[in-house]
This record gives C-alpha cells, structure tokens and sequence, in this order.
C-alpha cells in the first residue's frame, strides 16, 4: 500500500519515516534529534498514520509540554490523510476519570497530555503519606485502563530532553511505561544542551532503547562516570571535564538509535539571513544609571529611587532591565510587608522608540508580520502598546495567558498571514514546539540568558516561506553584547559574568 501525504513532506522527513520504521522493525524506540523547526513533528505524524495503514495501530499517547497540546491537534489535522480523533487530557480533563475507548468512527485515537500529569503527587492521607489513588498513580492506572491489554500502541515524547533526572517523578513515571507500547517516540532537538549534561541522555534512552549503553553499567553513576570526570562535594556531584572516550561512546550510541537533523543540512528549507544588530546607544540617565549599577550594585535614579543589587547575578539581571529602560525598585508588598517585590520603574525610552520605528518600516509599510521577543514584561508590554498606538493587530504568549488563549492567538496569527500583525512572546513561554512561521522576521528587545530558551525560540520561525532573519537591539558595550556573545557559542551567561566581571563595564 503506497501512503499518499496530505503535505509534501522535506526529504529529511522523509529520511526520518524511514529510519524510523527501521527501528520499529528490529522492536526499539527511535529518538528525531531534529534542530528546532526542521519539521519532526510531522514527521512523526506521518509515521504514525503509516502504522497505522502497516500494522493496525488506533492507540497514540502524546506527552508534550503544555502550551504545545493544540499545536499537536492542528499538526494532526494539518498532515495526516487518516480521521483520527484527538483528545486533549489537560488537567480539566483528567478530573473527568476514564478515557473513553477508540470509537469506529475513527480510524486512530490519540490522547495528547503533559509532563505535569506524571510529576503531580497524590492527595495527602491522613497518615501523612501520598495517596496512590490520585495524581500520578491515577492517570497511570487510567493509561493501562485505556490501552485495555491493545499491545500495538504508540507513544510520542515530545521535548524528550525533560527525561533528565533519574530520580524526577515525572521522568521516572513515563519511563516505566516503556513496556505499554510497541511504538516508542522521542523528540527533541537539544538532547544534551552542555557537555556536562551529557548524563542527561541516560533517561531519555532508557525510554528509546536501555539497551544501548548498558555495557557502561546498570546505575546512573556508572553512566555518567563514563561520559565525564566527577568528584564529591558534600556528597553533591560536582563535574570537572568531559572524558574524549566516553563521549565518542555517547555520539556513536545516539546516531545508532537517533535520526540527527541539523538545519543546514536541509537545502530545501528556507535560508536562514545573518543576524542584524541595532545598536541602541544609551542617554545620559540611562547610561549613568547603568554606570553606577556595574560599579558599585547600586544607583540613584533621576527621580530619587534607588535601584541596588544584593549579589553579583542580581547586578545583571538590574543591567539587563537598565539597557531595555528599566529597572526594578524592591519594596515591602502591600498585602505582606514581610515579603519584597520588585515595581519596575521606567529609566529610559532607547528601545521603545526603535521598536516603533521598526513597526512602521518593516510591518505597516510592508504589510509583513512580525515576532517580538522581549524577556522582561515591561518590555513586552511596551511592545503591545506601541502596536496598540500604531493599530497594528498584536497577540501575545507569556505568562499568565492560558494555553486555550495561546491556541487563539497562534490561529489568529497565522489567518493574518500576509498582512501586518505581531506576536508579542515571552521566551520561556513560547519558545517550545510552537510555529511562528507566518513570520520570517523576529526582533529581540531583551535577550534570555538561556541558551536553551534563545535557540528554541529563534527556530519559531525557521519554516517561514521565505528567508528569515533575527533582529537584536542592544546597548553598545553593555552587557547586552556580551549575552549575544556568549549565546552564539552556546556558552554559560552565568559563567561568563561571573568570571569576566569586568566585562559589565562599558568601554568609552
């Protein structure tokens, strides 16, 4: 039987069905490293449906975060030729208790939950220990109840690099329902995101195939004692270098079990331009401000305030907000003078004025959409005001905005394709699994000091239908040039400040 796709799929995704298939044959899982954007959530949608034709299966489970759960709706109905029917067991959905049986009517029923499912703990009893008939245990039993003794299912991890811990509750709790389904799926395309996190792998390949490295040992320890040098500290391990061998055994082994994507290696896809950097010189206030801050963690605004830091990161996070014209004033909370909380104060208005002048030339007058990204809220809410100012239609996704109303703005977004419209985002909030590519260009107005969180979020947009680029507005000689640098080389922010403290100084 020849599968007819619903969407022409990229040749990479075409390499990865059949490695995939592959892998089922000879009874393992298989992992899509695929760099963000690079399209393995289809791939895998495909792959599912030709299971389906192939061997019978009507039982998926999707465990995805949660802010991508209608992302993996639409991607159903967007790329497979079956009629499948999919359910999303959010926490409103879990209070219900059983999940309903496959109906007739559909060829394949997936059931699409989240991480938080399996990590939740059951109710306390009255003798203080957790409960087994609630929280995790629950929707475990709930699982096996469903698949009903069906030994053809399938089961998707989707940002598999949340397996980290071999002693995290949810890690553990998926892991251990291996066994449940023929057909097992790990996606993610930053699997280790740092040399010294190279363990991580342990669990996410004990969901894809235990097998791989068990010569190494049968513990954690032996696992990660094979991939790096480690010594004790107050019984807390701490990582000194990666050992050559061992990592050398870690590659070989993933490429034996895992399909590895890079981005550039996928001709067909739209070109990636060099970034563009703005530089945003700072005013007088502004840069005394940031000046007195870098030296000596404290500083006296225009307005009398003073803004202080208590320790070195506090000082960067303070710069950070200087550099974007804001910064954070901690006092007593109204409802709790015990407890400080910070009240953003406006220092400066740099940014903000070449944001709306980015609006104008390259939204209004081009009719183009646009992603905002800004990891401070008061710059994104400057970003939804000076769109409101300009009458240009914006959504945002950050926190405090409910996945149903994160499904809304991403369908709005992508009906106004074509037209000029933003997305306002948070990184941390919408940087995983979400398609953006209605835009092929992305500003940043503040950068995230996560490596993680800034290559994810920068691949949103990489299946736009025509070259994309990225934008950075940053202060010249701050601090904001020494994260950018640092990101581009996949190297630690923290680390970087903490061991160049000079490098906060502006250079005159």
């Amino acid at each position: 039987m020849k599968y007819r796709f619903r969407t022409r799929p990229y040749a990479h995704q075409v390499e990865g069905i059949r490695f995939a298939m592959r892998q089922f044959r000879k009874g393992l899982g298989v992992a899509f490293l695929f760099e963000p954007r690079t399209g393995k959530t289809k791939t895998t949608v495909d792959t599912l449906s030709i299971l389906h034709l192939k061997h019978g299966i009507r039982r998926v489970l999707v465990v995805c975060p949660n802010r991508v759960m209608g992302t993996w709706v639409q991607e159903f109905a967007t790329h497979s030729p079956l009629v499948v029917q999919t359910i999303v067991w959010d926490a409103r959905s879990r209070r219900k208790g059983a999940l309903p049986a496959p109906s007739p009517a559909y060829d394949m029923q997936v059931i699409i939950t989240n991480f938080e499912a399996f990590g939740r703990p059951g109710h306390k009893t009255a003798s203080g220990r957790r409960s087994r008939a609630s929280g995790r245990h629950k929707y475990r039993t709930l699982i096996r109840k469903w698949l009903d003794g069906d030994d053809n299912a399938a089961a998707v991890i989707d940002e598999g690099h949340k397996l980290k811990s071999p002693s995290g509750n949810a890690s553990n709790m998926i892991v251990g329902m291996r066994d449940l389904f023929a057909y097992r799926f790990l996606l993610t395309g930053t699997p280790i995101t740092k040399a010294r996190r190279a363990a991580d792998i342990y669990m996410q390949w004990h969901w894809v195939n235990p097998d791989r490295f068990a010569e190494w040992g049968s513990t954690y320890e032996e696992f990660r004692n094979h991939t790096g040098v480690w010594t004790m500290h107050d019984n807390i391990p701490i990582w000194r270098r990666a050992k050559p061998r061992g990592m050398r055994d870690l590659q070989r082994g993933i490429h034996r079990d895992g399909l590895v994507i890079h981005r550039d290696e996928c001709m067909d896809l739209p070109e990636r331009l060099p970034d563009r950097i703005i530089h945003i010189p700072l005013s007088r206030a502004t840069g005394k401000a940031y000046d007195e801050m870098a030296a000596e963690m404290v500083t006296q605004l225009e307005n009398g305030e003073i803004a202080e830091a208590s320790i070195p990161l506090v000082v960067t996070l303070r710069l950070s907000q200087i550099t974007s014209g804001h910064v954070g004033i901690m006092e007593p909370d109204p409802r709790n003078p015990d407890k400080l909380i910070s009240r953003p104060v406006r220092v400066g208005f740099e940014k903000y004025a070449k944001l709306k002048e980015l609006l104008i030339e390259e939204v209004l007058e081009t009719e183009e959409p646009m992603v905002v990204v800004a990891r401070f809220k008061p710059d994104l809410n400057a970003a939804e005001r000076a769109c409101k100012t300009l009458g240009i239609p914006s959504w945002s996704i950050r926190g405090g905005v409910t996945r149903a109303a994160t499904d809304d703005a991403l369908r709005s977004f992508k009906r106004a394709a074509g037209s000029p419209c933003v997305m306002v985002v948070h990184p941390s909030a919408g940087g995983v699994g979400i398609d953006m590519s209605t835009a092929s260009q992305m500003v940043w107005v503040s950068l995230t000091p996560s490596w993680v969180d800034y290559t994810q979020m920068n691949d949103r947009i990489a299946l736009a239908h025509k070259g994309t680029r990225s934008t950075y507005l940053l202060a010249p000689n701050t601090i904001d040039e020494l994260v950018y640098r640092t990101l581009q080389h996949d190297g630690d922010v923290s680390k970087a400040i903490l061991t160049r403290p000079n490098a906060l100084l502006r250079r005159r």
